[in-house]
């Protein structure tokens, strides 16, 4: 079965007797908290060789007579296999075929929705699947406040805006950001920009809005400099591309308004999450040169390149500086 985003954390405190549960995703930290947990969490510890086997994908074959074998002095055993793919597909339905009742718990990447291993997961009356996205770009913000607010941290708005902005990037890059916010502003303290500033660098992340910037107000030289940064700092192109379908879907609402009769100054002050007050200017700017249609277009671009980036052979550095040229010159002329 498919386990819904709201259910998640509900069927990890209790998954039944579900036999398979495959955790998959692109925010691997997340894949891998996720796996970890649940199988502590029915095996007892992770550091119990009698109720805890764990596996690498080329030992697949091992899953039917692991899934059938008895967890020694009792309990319930747990299986537990990293970075599985398709490959090892007929493996989990040989587990699932025999008669224990220990739980395979297997970690994947991210899983298309041809993927043979995640439709045995979503299908198999006794398996389950859980999908681990990256956090979007309006959940970053909130989860960042929640997790300092919980250790009696505070932190302005600007700041706020600004750390948001720096935490692209799997799950566990937000939960490591928010300890050392914790950390630098002691019990009891409240975080501001500066703060944010000496804490928080942006790995590549200041490069990549650079470039999304410079292409969406229409200065391809600008542009191709900024993602032959981001590149080099480790951004990946993928991760360029989803930020980049961030700020067209933001630029598409402001667009809304604006054909409704709002200023571009007033359609940027309403948007949420609210833009850095730093990035005002830029932004006025591109919701200034760009109309709804155009808008569409521009996001059907991004997704097809997100696409083109996975396929087998392509060269997604390629792809995503051919994009952000390309909404540059468009946005130029």
């Amino acid at each position: 079965m498919k386990i819904d985003a709201r259910q998640i954390e509900r069927f990890l405190a209790d998954p039944g007797r579900t036999r398979l549960v495959l955790i998959y995703g692109p925010d691997n930290s997340l894949v891998i908290d996720r796996a970890r947990g649940l199988a502590k969490r029915i095996a007892g510890s992770l550091d119990d060789p009698f109720r805890l086997a764990e596996l690498d994908a080329d030992q697949a074959d091992r899953l039917p007579e692991e899934a059938s074998a008895q967890a020694f002095g009792g309990g319930r055993k747990v299986i537990l296999i990293r970075d599985t793919g398709d490959k090892q597909a007929p493996a989990f339905e040989a587990a699932l075929a025999t008669k224990g009742d220990a739980l395979i718990i297997a970690t994947g990447g991210d899983l298309n929705g041809r993927s043979k291993l995640r439709g045995l997961a979503e299908k198999h009356t006794d398996a389950a699947a859980i999908a681990c996205y990256l956090p979007d770009a309006s959940s970053r913000g909130p989860a960042l406040e929640a997790a300092l607010r919980e250790a009696g941290t505070t932190i302005a708005r600007d700041a706020l805006t600004l750390a948001a902005s720096r935490l692209g990037g799997e799950s566990g890059a937000l939960n490591d950001a928010a300890e050392r916010l914790i950390l630098y502003a002691g019990p009891g303290g409240t975080l501001t920009v500066i703060d944010i500033d000496a804490v928080l660098d942006d790995q590549g992340t200041a490069s990549m809005q650079d470039a999304i910037d410079a292409a969406l107000t229409g200065n391809p030289r600008a542009a191709d400099h900024a993602i032959s940064l981001a590149l080099d700092e480790g951004a990946a192109p993928v991760a360029i591309l989803r930020v980049l379908l961030g700020e067209l879907s933001g630029l598409r609402l402001m667009a809304e308004a604006i054909a409704r009769g709002a200023s571009p100054r007033d359609a940027v002050a309403a948007r949420r999450p609210p833009v850095f007050f730093r990035r005002q200017p830029t932004v006025i700017k591109a919701a200034t040169n760009w109309r709804e249609p155009a808008i569409i277009a521009a996001i059907e671009r991004t997704l097809r390149a997100e696409a083109d980036c996975k396929r087998t052979g392509s060269v997604p550095e390629a792809i995503c500086r051919q994009t952000l040229l390309g909404l540059a010159q468009r946005a130029a002329r």
